[in-house]
């Protein structure tokens, strides 16, 4: 899977708008109504005792003034966390999914609430420290804890207006003409929820930002770097493609991504024994891969359910073409991998020709296999145009296209011709034209399932997504679908009915706690752990088969080190050992400099002739870049001018030892998410099973024996019991 990293900055939303003043009115009010030395010690205790008192007073003069702006708030695509305030531009930023996840019931408009007033107190602190004490600069550049938590904690108790329903914010989109979207809460209410979310929150802790000048709320995935498909197929906002439609062109490339976990080695035939976690059916492998997709794709998931919904006929399954990859198969562990799914390709096993170089091209012949899908999907796209289907098509063709440059030798054959002739091959000479030939890696299914394992890993172990499956009944949240589907492929189907039972039972529980007013939560752990030993092997089993993947990858990642296809001819390159997906890869730039070069080329092609310019032909523009690095000249300006700014990557480039250390840092990031992922299972465990919650007040206590009573009369507590072992 090539450029793997998430991408490291946001993109902006700019025809969708997010207003408010929520959070700036409510602490223009408080400086109104606190005397001034009330207010700077009200300040301190959250912004810290390092700020000058008359700083906090220069702030209230300025709050009653109307002199503090209010900064400007943006919807982003792909955050990587909830949302987050940059202290230099003075904006926060909303992620789009959570924006989207939280508007869609009023129930959960706190949660939008909270980010907000939480990035509005990075801003006040901000203001605070670079802005006020320009003067008197004797104030560290950001207060010691997490003020964004503590600023809304204290907001929370401080904050009283003058009535309960608040609009706080606004949504609208330029190019629509429908009315502008307001969000109310109940001051009350969302105090009461906001303070019960900090209470299981370390307020000292703050997310750790890869921006320097940004802080966050909640955490996410943002410390990763380097290129990716997605990234590279920005440049189609070049040619004046929408967001959604580079989105949709993304899918396309996605698909071909996690097409590779439905390898016949991992995937079960319809007629097999179940045998979790070592093998899943096609369907689960697609189910899981399309939870993954409604996260991913939210937006245009929310637009064109039916369209953007991941089927077995959209995902396909593993075959090497797709991906450029080696096709050889060693030891294959069955005869016929049609057995198990007719739209398997058959092994291909050493001798076959298409391992062969060919003498003319210097190429691997099979490599032309990945060229004939490529073509396919590209004239597809020509046909079906900008249609999500046509979008889709190009995305998958560009998959092979980008992947020329990530999976092979390609950048390491342009340097030895660019004269920096000790950059490792990857291969041996062979009676070929040029000499080197053009190869791929070979490929394990265990390469992708790691990139599976953690996204699941993160959905499975959140305590977060607990708020929304308790609210609703009917609903059901990504950690409910993997469920499902994990254990329907356990050969123990009493966990996968416990499941069910539970779930049933929770919206049971849901209805009638609404009606009665007390704590879901508490009663939802009371719930989960009546029928205790059953349920906590059914989390244990999914929580353990999502951990067992990524050991593997690590253990076959593992036994590839130290082989040397550049001085071995028997030996065959492994995926990983050609693979510049890792940012800390010497080569990882150049790669995506010459993938984003390509991707231009066949995306002007491709507009051109959707635009009916005579002899435009992306078939050919993109079929022309599959060829020996010495028969093509194109690339050599980025070779040579990356080169000469990189003098310390080439020379890396040159070691098999420092490849190797690329390699060791890759399983052991691999080796870091598996634990990560299993402090957070325990931690989940534990939350959900081993909580205690307070005692109860004499009235509360009363309600909730007579909750209980009502409970035990419902035919869901009577099918839970039955699970009582």
């Amino acid at each position: 899977m090539p450029f793997q990293a998430q991408p490291v900055m946001p993109v902006d939303m700019t025809a969708r708008t997010l207003c408010s003043t929520f959070a700036l009115d409510l602490l223009t009010q408080v400086a109104e109504n606190l005397a001034p030395d009330a207010f700077a010690l009200e300040m301190s205790n959250v912004f810290g005792n390092d700020i000058p008192p008359h700083l906090y007073l220069k702030l209230q003069d300025k709050l009653q003034a109307g002199e503090v702006v209010n900064p400007e708030i943006l919807l982003a695509w792909e955050l990587g966390f909830e949302a987050d305030y940059d202290n230099r531009e003075r904006v926060i930023r909303v992620d789009w999914a959570f924006f989207a996840r939280t508007t869609v019931d009023p129930q959960h408009y706190w949660w939008l609430a909270t980010a907000l007033i939480h990035e509005f107190g990075h801003h006040i602190d901000n203001v605070l420290r670079r802005e006020l004490s320009k003067e008197q600069p004797s104030a560290a550049t950001d207060a010691p804890f997490e003020e964004g938590h503590l600023f809304t904690l204290w907001l929370t108790e401080a904050a009283r207006p003058s009535q309960d329903d608040l609009t706080f914010a606004t949504y609208s989109e330029v190019t629509s003409t429908g009315p502008v979207n307001h969000y109310a809460i109940s001051w009350q209410q969302a105090c009461q929820a906001i303070r019960d979310y900090l209470a299981s929150t370390d307020l000292r802790f703050e997310p750790s930002h890869s921006h320097c000048d940004r802080e966050a709320f909640e955490a996410g995935n943002a410390e990763a770097k380097g290129s990716t498909h997605q990234t590279i197929e920005w440049v189609l906002r070049d040619f004046n493609f929408s967001q959604n439609e580079i989105d949709a062109v993304y899918f396309g490339n996605w698909l071909r991504d996690y097409s590779q976990v439905v390898d016949p080695k991992i995937t079960r035939a319809a007629d097999m024994p179940k045998e979790f976690p070592a093998t899943l059916s096609r369907e689960s492998w697609t189910d899981l891969v399309d939870v993954l997709a409604a996260k991913k794709f939210f937006d245009l998931r929310m637009r064109y359910p039916n369209e953007m919904k991941v089927t077995p006929h959209k995902l396909g399954v593993y075959r090497p073409a797709e991906h450029i990859d080696n096709p050889l198969a060693i030891d294959p562990p069955f005869p016929d991998p049609k057995v198990r799914d007719p739209d398997f390709e058959a092994w291909v096993l050493p001798g076959d020709p298409s391992l062969g170089a060919d003498r003319d091209t210097s190429m691997k012949r099979y490599i032309g296999n990945a060229v004939g899908y490529m073509e396919k999907e590209l004239r597809l796209a020509m046909k079906q145009g900008r249609s999500l289907d046509g979008l889709r098509s190009f995305g998958a063709a560009l998959h092979v296209l980008e992947d020329l440059f990530a999976h092979s030798n390609f950048a390491e054959l342009s340097l030895i011709k660019a004269g920096h002739v000790r950059v490792l091959p990857w291969t041996t000479p062979t009676h070929v034209k040029w000499n080197l030939p053009l190869v791929t890696g070979t490929f394990g299914a265990t390469d992708v399932i790691a990139s599976l394992a953690g996204p699941l890993g993160k959905i499975l172990f959140s305590t977060r997504e607990l708020e929304f499956e308790l609210t609703q009944p009917g609903y059901r949240s990504d950690r409910d679908k993997v469920m499902l589907v994990l254990l329907s492929e356990h050969p123990d189907q009493d966990y996968l009915n416990a499941f069910n039972a539970l779930l049933t039972a929770r919206d049971g529980l849901v209805t009638l706690a609404k009606k009665m007013g007390v704590d879901t939560l508490k009663f939802y752990r009371w719930l989960i752990n009546t029928p205790a030993g059953i349920l906590l092997n059914a989390y244990n089993s999914a929580a353990q088969g999502v951990l067992t993947w990524i050991g593997n990858s690590v253990d076959d990642a593992q036994t590839l080190l130290g082989s040397d296809p550049n001085v071995d001819a028997d030996l065959e390159p492994s995926h990983s050992q050609l693979s510049k997906d890792h940012a800390e890869h010497p080569l990882h730039d150049l790669a995506a400099l010459l993938a984003t070069e390509a991707v231009r080329k066949v995306a002007q092609s491709m507009v051109d002739y959707w635009a009916g310019k005579p002899g435009a032909d992306p078939v050919a523009v993109a079929s022309a870049f599959f060829c020996h690095p010495a028969d093509s000249e194109w690339q050599y300006p980025i070779v040579t001018a990356w080169a000469d700014s990189n003098p310390a990557e080439i020379a890396r480039s040159e070691s098999k030892s420092e490849l190797d250390k690329t390699q060791q840092e890759a399983i052991d990031e691999l080796r870091a998410i598996q634990t990560t992922l299993f402090k957070d299972s325990q931690r989940y465990l534990d939350y959900v099973f081993n909580s205690k919650d307070p005692q109860p007040s004499d009235f509360q206590g009363y309600l909730e024996q007579a909750f209980i009573k009502l409970v035990a009369n419902t035919p869901w507590w009577k099918e839970l019991q039955t699970l009582i072992k």
